[in-house]
């Protein structure tokens, strides 16, 4: 068997857009809550804009998937990216909070035309032995970008603010200008380096892996199954937080959009330290086993994460959870890649961001009513001798509950593909 080189242009370039795309998404993260506020919506109504997304999002992840098994990859992710110009230019100058729903939903569309049609040309165009290391680079990259946009975001916001004296309104919308030009560089990189691994216009070379050989058991339908409800179940837990956490900070400690955004961005950037390593040794000593190890930390965190007498501490302990989830992601996403065969792949990475995403639909929506609810509150709990909580905190719990359980799902039942 011939030697397959790793990082070639493609998958570089394909990575490094992904930086790009993420960096924008995540810009008004650290203030897009107070934003939403100052545009009229209460605070029971944030989730909305998340739920919007993900519906989106999870309606269209599996047919965008699927029809870039048939006609390209390339070609749905430029289309995507070009919308998110649009989307971003929008944002900057909607009057209300009405039309800035409708756009989150078109923001949904718009991504799941380019995750899974991504991730999926990636996985073509790397060698099987290797799929951990690759995808932890993607993730690595695109993460980097991710945890770059709220500090990034809460600096403009601040400058703009509190340096340049524009005014808060003006200083919420700029960042969406800077999205949309960020997403315009994602699509030109696309067009100038990715190469097409589907259809008539496939250009990429043929990879040489056992994958082709692959047979769709019943042990690997069942597992898949399992993987639809871990997902499920995930974005649920991760959609009970998103929102929340930006909102708690602020009330709990009174912090600044630049204090969160460098919260956001730090614990990020510390979790990358091990996402591409965590990868490596996953292709050597097998998926489930480094699922476990950063999971599980991960989760016992965010129900520590409620606890903090002050802001450095909370820091600390989302800083930590961070770590746990970089540890866990790339080999996750590795063992989806090794179960999926690779003329439905399209089809299936969207099937399973789709599950994820409706788990994320309800997740917001019910978090924020429940913090709402309870976020000036004090609970008592009589059976851990009558420890006394925030309730705002009440949304965290709930959320490190499901995350165990889909983790506990994984484990059990699903069946990892041997090493080679």
């Amino acid at each position: 068997m011939r030697t397959v080189k790793l990082y070639t242009s493609s998958v570089v370039i394909l990575s490094l857009a992904s930086l790009v795309e993420n960096l924008a998404y995540a810009l008004p993260m650290s203030y897009f809550p107070n934003f939403v506020q100052f545009l009229g919506a209460s605070v029971a109504y944030i989730g909305l804009f998340t739920a919007a997304f993900t519906a989106a999002n999870a309606t269209l992840s599996q047919k965008f998937g699927s029809i870039s098994d048939r006609i390209g990859r390339k070609k749905l992710i430029q289309a995507g990216l070009l919308i998110d110009v649009l989307l971003g230019i929008l944002t900057g100058i909607v009057w209300s909070w009405a039309p800035l729903l409708i756009i989150r939903i078109l923001n949904g569309v718009a991504t799941a035309a380019v995750a899974a049609p991504a991730e999926a040309s990636l996985v073509d165009q790397v060698p099987r032995a290797r799929r951990g290391e690759a995808l932890g680079f993607y993730l690595t990259l695109s993460m980097v970008g991710f945890n770059m946009g709220p500090v990034l975001g809460g600096t403009i916001q601040y400058v703009c603010n509190d340096v340049l004296k524009t005014g808060l309104e003006l200083s919420y919308r700029v960042p969406f200008f800077v999205d949309s030009l960020l997403a315009f560089i994602a699509f030109f990189l696309v067009w100038w380096g990715v190469d097409e691994t589907r259809g008539n216009r496939s250009t990429a070379r043929e990879i040489i892996s056992q994958e082709k050989d692959l047979i769709v058991s019943k042990k690997i339908r069942f597992s898949l199954r399992v993987l639809y409800l871990s997902s499920l179940s995930i974005g649920f837990a991760v959609g009970f937080i998103i929102p929340i956490s930006v909102l708690y900070f602020g009330d709990i400690f009174n912090a600044t959009s630049l204090q969160i955004g460098t919260i956001l961005s730090l614990s990020g950037f510390v979790g990358l330290t091990c996402n591409l390593y965590a990868g490596k040794i996953s292709d050597r000593i097998g998926r489930k086993p480094i699922i476990a190890l950063g999971s599980l930390p991960s989760r016992l965190s965010t129900i520590a994460f409620p606890f903090a007498p002050n802001l450095f501490t909370a820091a600390g302990i989302a800083i930590f959870r961070s770590f746990g989830h970089n540890i866990a992601m790339p080999a996750s996403r590795a063992l989806n890649a090794d179960l999926v065969p690779e003329s439905e792949r399209g089809k299936l990475f969207g099937r399973l961001a789709a599950f994820f995403s409706l788990g994320a639909i309800l997740g917001p929506i019910l978090s924020t009513w429940i913090y709402d609810m309870y976020r000036f509150s004090t609970l008592r709990i009589p059976w851990l001798g009558n420890l006394m909580v925030r309730g705002a905190g009440l949304p965290f719990f709930i959320s490190s509950g499901i995350g165990l359980f889909s983790l506990l799902l994984l484990l059990a039942f699903v069946e990892e593909p041997k090493r080679r």
